[in-house]
């Protein structure tokens, strides 16, 4: 494993030097071998072994300090209370990525914390972010899970455990913005340039290149919660120490991927105001920008910086439409937002699955409904909108079947239901992980059939529908 520390040579004001603190027994459970094989690292390598078990401590591995909005109120200072950047490592297309450990021991900046993770968030944030990067959405990756025979309170006493993760960059709004308020201007200035070097270098060669890199980290971050919310996830924190400068999804918590159709869907049970509901998700993301634009108030014009946050609701409408278009098989355009917006109350009202909905409707024949209609209450309303849809894909020059290949290939089979990370999380707490394997497997090829796993497809049951997620992870 050959490690770079690009990020250590920015200097301790960004960060606090630290390490690896091993678990009780710890040891090794899952391995992404597809993601360590692009990142040549091996993990059977003795030295590997060493690092990540902590140890042989890493003389650059450190905690990054940052601030952030936290449900809209300012905290100046935060940072990696439980996570160690241990480097980066050059992926096999030339590409720097972090090598990152969560619950890897309290750090400078853990708040009275005890810098530890327990087995059931990073059994869900593996299982989340591998499913997001096989729908095709910007992610954090996970590489490798370790459990151990130490207890960690939170209500409860759980397991501990570890998640190695990978990651394009870790830099969050957050760090804009503890900058900024600190005015510490060199330091700001330093974090554009290292941005611009590392993640944005084609920004370098434009007239303006803080401007050009900006109005990217927008579009970045627009198409990313487009994406949110054609696939139906909820990201359920979304404060700016938790939004990626990459324009990646990163820090899994008590997230969530919509199942009933409910416009205005909480996933955080820690919410209770709903400010981070599922419809409001696109608003938050302008909001937070916002709160980004500001720590650049002294080097581009109030004008200038109005001007790039624009890019953010065009690029996000165009995005989802075009991703709600590819989900009914039509091209964009007006008869799309209007069968969308006739169908999105229907759903609502039947409370209707919103991924099945999708996979039964890319699996539809012409005039036989049946398969859709024996989910719902009120046939003739869905009858009434399923022939306005029939009428507008038998418009199109080519046959049902060429349109409903591609559906089925945009519309997933599998999605990460609650109950389903739930049951994996008991199993592996019981030092069974086949359940949570068996679910990984699934969700890393989410459109294909897996007609031995068709269980894991089905709508929740109804003890699966109450379960309630919190930040206390």
């Amino acid at each position: 494993m050959k490690l770079e520390h690009h990020f250590a040579g920015l200097g301790e004001a960004f960060y606090a030097k630290t390490s690896i603190q091993p678990l009780l027994k710890q040891r090794l459970v899952e391995f992404n071998q597809t993601l360590a094989h692009s990142l040549s690292i091996d993990i059977k390598s003795p030295q590997t072994k060493r690092i990540l078990h902590g140890e042989e401590p890493l003389e650059n591995a450190l905690s990054m300090v940052y601030a952030g909005h936290q449900f809209g109120g300012f905290s100046p200072q935060l940072g990696d209370g439980r996570g160690v950047l241990l480097g980066e490592v050059l992926d096999d297309q030339g590409v720097l990525r972090d090598l990152h450990m969560k619950g890897a021991g309290p750090t400078p900046f853990s708040r009275r914390g005890d810098g530890r993770a327990v087995l059931r968030s990073c059994i869900r944030e593996y299982l989340a972010s591998e499913f997001m990067h096989a729908m095709g959405i910007p992610t954090s990756r996970a590489l490798a899970l370790y459990t151990s025979a130490q207890a960690v309170y939170r209500e409860q006493p759980e397991p501990g455990a570890m998640l190695l993760r990978t990651a394009q960059g870790h830099i969050r709004f957050g760090h804009f913005e503890y900058f900024f308020y600190q005015g510490k201007e060199a330091e700001l200035n330093q974090l554009i340039d290292y941005c611009l070097q590392h993640y944005y270098t084609d920004c370098l060669a434009t007239e303006s290149p803080l401007e050009s890199m900006l109005v990217e980290v927008v579009e970045r971050t627009a198409r990313m919660i487009a994406k949110w919310q054609a696939v139906g996830f909820q990201h359920g924190v979304m404060n700016t120490d938790n939004f990626s400068f990459t324009g990646e999804t990163i820090d899994y918590g008590p997230y969530g991927f919509m199942e009933d159709y409910q416009p205005d869907w909480v996933c955080n049970h820690s919410d209770h105001e709903g400010r981070y509901a599922f419809s409001r998700q696109p608003g938050i993301g302008l909001w937070n920008l916002n709160c980004l634009m500001r720590c650049f108030s002294k080097h581009l014009e109030r004008d200038q910086l109005i001007a790039i946050l624009q890019h953010y609701e065009v690029t996000l409408q165009a995005e989802y439409e075009s991703l709600m278009a590819a989900k009914l098989g039509l091209p964009v355009g007006e008869v799309v937002t209007k069968l969308l917006s006739s169908l999105f109350v229907v759903l609502a009202a039947e409370k209707m699955d919103y991924s099945l909905f999708f996979r039964l409707l890319s699996q539809l024949q012409p005039n036989e409904f049946d398969l859709i209609l024996d989910e719902v209450v009120d046939r003739e309303r869905m009858r009434a909108w399923l022939l306005d849809y029939q009428q507008a894909r038998l418009a199109l020059d080519q046959t049902w079947e060429q349109g409903s290949v591609p559906m089925l290939q945009v519309n997933p089979k599998f999605v990460l239901r609650n109950y389903l990370a739930h049951e994996a999380i008991e199993a592996a707490e019981q030092g069974d992980f086949l359940p949570f394997r068996r679910l990984l497997s699934v969700l890393n090829a989410p459109f294909d059939e897996h007609e031995s796993s068709e269980q894991l497809a089905q709508r929740s049951p109804e003890w699966g529908r109450s379960l309630e997620v919190s930040c206390s992870s």
